[in-house]
């Protein structure tokens, strides 16, 4: 089993700028597998039109986790991007910069936005037309992994004696002409080093499961996650949303629940609960969402982690998932990609 845990929900108190690199530390020192980061492009509801509220994180998550990445150095980063709107050429070069600043620990969790409001933002006054805003989604992720394999592998010569940098043969246009997308050339940053980094798709609604069908892990609800599992890759990982709670609780105690009732109890009672529920809907993984990541997060860490430890379900410090380890090899996918240009 592996945990993750999202740093920066909107609609909370979540930590941001330096909090969240407070927070990816205690994560990897936790043994965490990953961070999350969450997105949205509107205030969100009671904000008002001051900003967001002190101390959110509104911070667009691919540049906020590219500052996290040379401070950590095991824990993988997840950020959720908006692909509606934009254009694949941009997210890819992002992602590629952040798989390579993180040493192979990038990942993205691809949003498909269902809101008029964002739509707005981009000048689209359209009715929003989901089936179609979900197949675009689909075609933009194979945009961005056919400009990731652009790039073979040692393409790079770094040659300064000879004066070549780069291997000309070992670089193609992609050259795309699809439905809402054109792409001509190759991309202008070398392949990441996990070839992809890993790509995630949270499982809100049926409309999702296509695009869900294609990820290397799926994030959602536990009922959700678990009734998508039959769908899903062979190698696609399931990660079930863990919602905890310890505030006006002593030392020791937690209010937790999945889809169903609220549960309390002890740390014991937590790991008690988080095996049975592993093992009855077969998913690999939980993600913390935390009522106050600024102030529960260290607590979990110091009170909780220990305990799943004993038990088995983390890793013990200092072993080998504490070293460097791509976010792919955390998850237990293979090391790198395959290349569809140059296999």
């Amino acid at each position: 089993m592996f945990l993750g845990v999202e740093i920066g929900e909107p609609g909370s108190t979540g930590p941001a700028g330096a909090g969240c690199v407070r927070a990816a530390r205690l994560a990897e020192q936790g043994a965490f597998a990953f961070v999350t980061l969450d997105e949205s492009l509107v205030p969100p509801a009671g904000a008002g039109t001051a900003g967001p509220p002190a101390g959110q994180s509104r911070l667009n998550p691919v540049t906020a986790l590219a500052h996290v990445a040379p401070l950590t150095t095991s824990i993988g980063l997840l950020a959720t991007t908006t692909v509606s709107h934009l254009e694949p050429f941009h997210v890819s070069k992002a992602l590629a910069t952040l798989d390579h600043v993180s040493s192979g620990r990038a990942g993205w969790c691809v949003r498909v936005s269902r809101s008029a409001e964002e739509a707005g933002l981009f000048g689209d006054l359209a009715p929003c037309d989901l089936p179609a805003r979900y197949e675009e989604a689909a075609e933009f992720a194979t945009v961005v992994t056919l400009l990731w394999d652009s790039w073979a592998d040692g393409a790079e010569i770094r040659d300064s004696a000879t004066g070549r940098f780069l291997d000309g043969t070992r670089i193609r246009a992609v050259d795309h002409r699809g439905k809402y997308f054109r792409v001509k050339g190759p991309g202008i940053v070398p392949r990441p080093p996990q070839g992809h980094p890993v790509m995630a798709v949270r499982v809100d609604a049926d409309e999702d499961l296509p695009l869900a069908a294609c990820a290397d892990l799926v994030l959602g609800r536990f009922d959700r996650v678990v009734a998508a599992r039959p769908r899903l890759g062979s190698g696609s990982r399931t990660v079930a949303d863990l919602y905890m709670d310890c505030r006006g609780l002593p030392p020791g105690r937690w209010a937790w629940r999945t889809d169903g009732p609220v549960g309390t109890g002890g740390v014991r009672d937590l790991a008690d609960f988080l095996r049975a529920a592993a093992e009855r809907g077969s998913v690999d993984g939980f993600r913390l969402v935390l009522a106050d990541p600024a102030v529960e997060l260290g607590r979990f860490v110091a009170e909780a982690v220990p305990v799943l430890r004993a038990d088995g379900l983390l890793p013990p410090a200092g072993g080998p998932d504490g070293a460097r380890r791509t976010f792919r090899e955390r998850l237990g996918l293979p090391h790198r990609a395959p290349n569809r240009l140059f296999p």
